[in-house]
């Protein structure tokens, strides 16, 4: 790897004329000028592709695809295309910060480019409709063997996202039939050959509301959420144990509770092998699900607290 290597940002788009402005634009003022953007678009019906190609910028393309193929396909077809050494990711409705990919390769530079490092960092939320704008302090994953991290806890956001050529091409790119928790399936799969590096600074806009259409969609979120634990399964129990694997099951029959999808929680039920550890969480939900209620309540979080301190406490005195 050189130094000042050439960047290919790779934006999969689909019928996003109302968007895909203002996310160009703060790809391209970035103040890392060594890169190339290639848009992917999935079949667009709207004025997106028109829009795209009236950008008056050399280091801009569009790849339109054949069929309307999902994000992930696109992606890989960007990575294909792509001609850099690195690839960053952009989301067609979010925003980078102008300083995103210039503080990333200055971290990459700190390991001396090495290719098997993959470089995130934390973001801002922005709610469009009240116009205000949150810190988003992702979950840490930072270091080598991160399975445990990612397991546990959201992935980092593909627009935060850097890593090497060499290290997607390693994975044999994307999985083009995650339904949604795209990020977290490729970080898990990235972790088995990559370290991670955490900037702490916010580097990118992630915007909320109907354009992320994925992240609000039940069905989409409980079918994403199981390929992954169930795609992963042996390496969860390996190097996070049968608990952790017992954790993501329950927190799976929880969300299908909560979305109301009760046919799914009746599908997935019999993953879950029954414990001491989750004996209570089991029960609560089994309730839950007979009398057809919400397992996200007030009372359920407060019972639980309450179950937590006693087993601590139980915990203590059989130490005694």
């Amino acid at each position: 790897m050189k130094h000042n290597p050439l960047i290919s940002v790779i934006v999969p788009t689909f019928n996003r004329q109302k968007t895909i402005s203002y996310c160009l634009t703060s790809v391209l003022a970035q103040t890392y000028n060594n890169l190339e953007v290639i848009v992917v678009d999935d079949c667009s019906t709207d004025n997106t592709v028109a829009i795209i190609n009236d950008f008056p910028d050399s280091r801009l393309r569009c790849i339109v695809l054949e069929k309307n193929s999902g994000a992930q396909a696109a992606r890989n077809r960007g990575i294909i295309a792509a001609k850099g050494e690195w690839i960053a990711f952009q989301d067609s409705d979010d925003e980078w910060l102008p300083e995103k990919l210039e503080k990333q390769v200055a971290a990459i530079a700190t390991v001396n480019y090495d290719p098997w490092v993959v470089v995130h960092s934390n973001a801002f939320r922005y709610d469009p409709v009240r116009k205000k704008k949150k810190l988003w302090l992702l979950p840490i994953v930072e270091g080598v063997d991160q399975y445990s991290s990612l397991f546990k806890s959201p992935a980092p956001l593909y627009p935060t996202i850097l890593v090497s050529k060499i290290a997607l091409e390693k994975i044999e790119y994307l999985d083009e039939n995650v339904p949604s928790y795209q990020e977290l399936d490729t970080s898990i799969r990235l972790a088995k050959y990559c370290k991670f590096i955490h900037i702490k600074d916010p580097l990118m806009i992630y915007h909320i509301g109907d354009s992320h259409a994925i992240s609000g969609d039940a069905l989409k979120n409980i079918e994403g959420w199981y390929y992954n634990i169930n795609k992963h399964e042996g390496d969860i129990k390996k190097f996070c144990g049968e608990e952790a694997w017992q954790k993501l099951v329950i927190q799976l029959l929880r969300r299908c509770l909560n979305f109301g999808l009760t046919e799914h929680y009746d599908r997935y039920r019999s993953r879950l092998a029954m414990s001491n550890n989750d004996l209570f969480e089991m029960v609560y939900l089994i309730l839950c699900r007979k009398f057809c209620v919400s397992a996200d309540n007030m009372l359920y979080r407060f019972t639980l607290k309450i179950y937590h301190i006693f087993k601590k406490y139980r915990y203590l005195e059989n130490l005694k």
